[in-house]
This record gives structure tokens, C-alpha cells and sequence, in this order.
């Protein structure tokens, strides 16, 4: 006989017992495998109700009013700029044929409609002729801009546009 003392009446001598409690926990486990693979499988061919299982997100904080950006305002500072197909100077024949060249730079007072309202030349480069200056402040006198913008208002402006005569000799 044996010196532990136990209860004869619970026991169980063939070990049986435990064969079937393993027995149960195996299938168990297969089981919940199976439903995890079954699970998972559904989950992929069903995508729709997936995404729609998920709580939606939250949508990003806007930022305070001050730091949106704002649409860029319409221009309105601009400088006098002349429209396409104003006169060109003359040349002087007498000083084109002399191979005389020089450059000129003339200042123009454009007014508000830009129409130009004076001319002065205010620098030489080369050799200096008055016909040369005469002959650039002839054609720039005739000539127009887009007025000068502050604000988006027309203003009158000054400008200063180079001249070059040269042979091409």
C-alpha cells in the first residue's frame, strides 16, 4: 500500500482522465484556430465592411483663422510699363552714314492715363550728338504706358528708358 493518503473515490487509476481533458483542449485550440482563419479570410474578401467596422477619423484641426493663407491680393503696385508697338527713334541719316553712334537715357514724366507728358535726356555714352537726343526724345513723346499702380489706382510715375543707336557696321 501506499503512504500518501488520498481519495480513493475521485480517482481516476487508468489515466483516461487526463487523455480526455488533453483531448478537449486540443479541439478547443484547433477550433479557435479555425475561427481566427475563417476570420481572417472573411475579412479579406469583405474589405467594404472592414473599413466600415472602423470608427471614422477624426478630420485634421483646421488652423486658427490667422494662419490660413490667403489668396494672393490682385497686383496692385505696379511700375509704368510701355505697351507693345510704341515708335522706335529715328536714326539721323546724316550721322548713321558718319558711322556716329552713342547711347542716351531719357527720364519720362508719365502720367496717370500713361500718356508721356515730358522728356529729358539725362545721360550720354559714346559719342554725344543733339540730333541723337533730339531724335530719341521725338519718338519717346509719342510713346504710351500702362500707368504706374498704388493701391490699384493709376498713378503718374517717372521712368527712365536707354536708347542705343548704333550702325550695325
Amino acid at each position: 500500500m501506499s503512504s500518501i493518503p488520498h481519495d480513493q473515490t475521485s480517482a481516476d487509476t487508468t489515466g483516461r482522465g487526463t487523455h480526455a481533458v488533453a483531448g478537449w483542449l486540443w479541439a478547443l485550440l484547433a477550433a479557435g484556430m479555425l475561427a481566427l482563419l475563417l476570420l481572417m479570410g472573411w475579412q479579406a474578401t469583405h474589405p467594404a465592411v472592414l473599413i466600415e467596422a472602423v470608427p471614422p477619423a477624426m478630420p485634421a484641426a483646421s488652423p486658427p483663422l490667422a494662419a490660413k493663407p490667403q489668396p494672393a491680393p490682385a497686383v496692385i503696385d505696379m511700375d509704368a510699363e510701355p505697351i507693345v508697338g510704341n515708335p522706335m527713334p529715328r536714326y539721323p541719316a546724316d550721322l548713321l552714314d558718319a558711322g556716329i553712334e552713342g547711347d542716351v537715357i531719357a527720364r519720362l514724366q508719365i502720367d496717370s492715363s500713361g500718356r508721356v507728358t515730358d522728356a529729358v535726356i539725362v545721360s550720354h555714352q559714346g559719342q554725344q550728338d543733339v540730333r541723337l537726343d533730339q531724335a530719341a526724345i521725338e519718338a519717346l513723346l509719342q510713346w504710351r504706358f500702362h500707368p504706374a499702380l498704388r493701391e490699384g489706382k493709376a498713378i503718374a510715375s517717372v521712368v527712365q528708358v536707354p536708347v542705343e543707336f548704333r550702325t550695325g557696321r
